[in-house]
């Protein structure tokens, strides 16, 4: 996720970019003059690395060096593994469906009790066990 600005006409447009599988999505946000989009664009500027509160997930890397859009899927993993409610929150807010989607179907870092629970939690249907 990314924060792009267009300049159109001389004014500025802000925008939330994502990818959503082979696409880049971008979601309008407004025009930059406007103090609340351009409190919302700091905010998702600042938003590099991890959340503090995520770090105790991460007890075994350098939390500053953990880039969320490289290490997307270790990410996730980690937070469906052994975070609560709060911190799929931000793995909502930070990903798209998709991404995470992915990351249930073929991640081997999720326990099978996990990935069942993560799967009707969020209303899909679980892969068959032979």
């Amino acid at each position: 996720m990314s924060i792009v600005v267009h300049t159109i006409h001389g004014r500025q447009y802000a925008y939330v970019s994502r990818r959503e599988g082979k696409r880049m999505v971008q979601t309008y946000l407004g025009a930059m003059s406007r103090p609340d989009v351009q409190a919302v664009v700091e905010g998702l500027s600042e938003e590099k690395g991890i959340p503090e509160r995520l770090r105790r997930l991460f007890w075994d890397t350098d939390p500053e060096s953990l880039d969320p859009s490289r290490y997307a899927t270790a990410i996730i993993e980690r937070v469906l593994e052994m975070g609560d409610l709060q911190d799929v929150r931000w793995l909502q807010h930070r990903y798209t469906g998709t991404t995470i989607a992915q990351v249930l179907t073929l991640s081997r870092g999720l326990s099978p009790r996990s990935r069942a629970f993560w799967n009707l939690w969020f209303g899909r249907e679980a892969p068959c066990a032979p």
